[in-house]
């Protein structure tokens, strides 16, 4: 019998990796309540996005404070309170120092033979083999994030030209959920196309961040219009940096910079959508575009994320 998403039990979690040597190592721990080994997660506050609880939980189980990667796998099983879900994001963060506490007294950290063994639950190797099959791409530190700007005043209600459009009350909310977001994926860089209403959609977040909020004139709609491949080219650059970078464009750039990236590198994204104050977390590998994770709505905190309606995506390069 299946069973309604409202019912849902929602929590989140990572898959905290290191490489030593020449092996990868993930980090277990283990909950003398239930005397199990598991990977770190937990339910989220109330509000919370799963991303951020995802990150808040592995720093407080591990004490790395975390940053989030590509999203691994969903896991699905009952419990005596009903259905749950636990969504999954390869994480990676500084070395810091394991601290016992009554949640969790001990830190392990295992290459993936290892790690499968002691697990105590079987579930919870879906989430090793996904990191394991992402492997490559997930230890290369190279992001994008294309985030469209958020609601602006409709063209009626506004008497100056169309690309100066503000944000509108929605608007504000949808950059206000991105300043809470997207610090979960470590962005170093912001960039924003020259609307006013894509560099106010950044403007909340590089004040969390303490970041300036850099004029990209490639990624204005018309300019790009006439020169895409200028456009294209820059966001490889992006993608050739360590860590991440974060860049607000309009749609229709979004939706064709994506086209083209996944044409290039043979990925197929069976629709690519640009909603307003969505984000596109766009992963590189040896200068391709590797994986392509699609998240719609952050300020929507009651979505349903592939427990029903599916509405977060991903997109992966084959082998």
């Amino acid at each position: 019998m299946g069973c309604s998403a409202s019912k849902m039990i929602r929590a989140a979690g990572g898959v905290l990796w290191r490489c030593p040597g020449d092996d990868m190592e993930v980090a277990l721990v283990h909950r003398p309540e239930y005397r199990d080994w598991s990977l770190p997660k937990g339910k989220p506050r109330r509000g919370e996005h799963p991303l951020v609880t995802a990150c808040r939980e592995v720093a407080e189980e591990t004490g790395v404070p975390a940053v989030a990667g590509q999203r691994l796998a969903i896991e699905h099983y009952h419990t005596a309170s009903g259905p749950k879900a636990v969504e999954y994001w390869a994480m990676h963060g500084p070395d810091a120092e394991f601290a016992p506490t009554a949640e969790v007294d001990q830190l392990a950290w295992l290459r993936l033979p290892q790690a499968r063994r002691r697990l105590s639950y079987w579930r919870d190797s879906d989430a090793l083999d996904a990191l394991e099959v992402l492997e490559e791409t997930a230890t290369a530190d190279r992001a994008v994030l294309l985030v469209r700007n958020g609601h602006a005043l409709r063209r009626a209600r506004w008497a100056g030209s169309d690309g100066d459009r503000p944000l509108d009350a929605e608007g504000h909310l949808q950059a206000k959920a991105l300043s809470r977001v997207l610090p979960t994926f470590g962005p170093s860089r912001l960039l924003s196309a020259p609307p006013p209403r894509c560099a106010d959609t950044m403007e909340p977040l590089a004040t969390d961040l303490g970041l300036p909020v850099e004029i990209e004139p490639a990624l204005e709609e018309d300019r790009y219009a006439l020169d895409p491949r200028h456009g294209l080219n820059r966001i490889l650059e992006l993608a050739s940096a360590e860590g991440a970078t974060a860049v607000c464009a309009p749609g229709v750039v979004i939706q064709h910079l994506l086209a083209a990236l996944a044409e290039d590198a043979s990925l197929a994204v069976p629709e690519i959508q640009a909603k307003k104050g969505s984000v596109w977390a766009l992963f590189f590998s040896r200068g391709r575009l590797s994986t392509a994770d699609y998240y719609p709505v952050l300020a929507d905190l009651d979505r349903e994320v592939n427990l029903g309606t599916g509405q977060d995506r991903t997109s992966r390069r084959p082998d």
